[in-house]
């Protein structure tokens, strides 16, 4: 079954928001950057959303890469559990509470998160999910009753 070229480029445009997160926090811990708190409010506003099971929120743009089913996809592969995302967004939530956070465990935690984000990302992309065949019969009905 064909797949959309379209959709699929979502993925690329989350493995490459990731890419930047975890750059941004590199460049943080080897003290050649500062703290990147934009991103991460984007990130954090993200997953509250998530969380809160508002994700048509995400059309509203509150994080740039994080506005597409296939990106919401992504993110409910990462995180499987309500647990798994509480963790994600209390990692975020503690590392923007701390303007210049010293530990660097807590900000190696976020670059694991964006890291599986990526990772995923980039696997769907690459071994996307086939479009189901448009149903044919549907389609006329619709087209009837308009």
């Amino acid at each position: 079954m064909p797949t959309n070229l379209q959709s699929r480029s979502q993925y690329l445009v989350l493995a490459r928001f990731c890419r930047e997160a975890i750059r941004d926090l590199s460049e943080y811990i080897r003290g050649t950057a500062e703290f990147p708190t934009e991103s991460l409010k984007r990130t954090k506003a993200a997953l509250q959303s998530i969380k809160d099971g508002d994700t048509y929120k995400f059309g509203q743009r509150p994080a740039l890469a994080l506005g597409s089913y296939e990106q919401l996809r992504t993110l409910e592969q990462v995180f499987r559990t309500s647990e798994e995302l509480d963790d994600a967004l209390t990692i975020t939530t503690l590392l923007l509470a701390d303007k210049t956070p010293t530990d660097a465990e807590q900000v190696q935690n976020v670059i694991r998160l964006f890291s599986e984000l990526q990772a995923q990302a980039l696997w769907n992309f690459d071994q996307p999910a086939p479009m189901p065949a448009p149903d044919l019969d549907e389609i006329c009905r619709a087209l009837e009753t308009a």
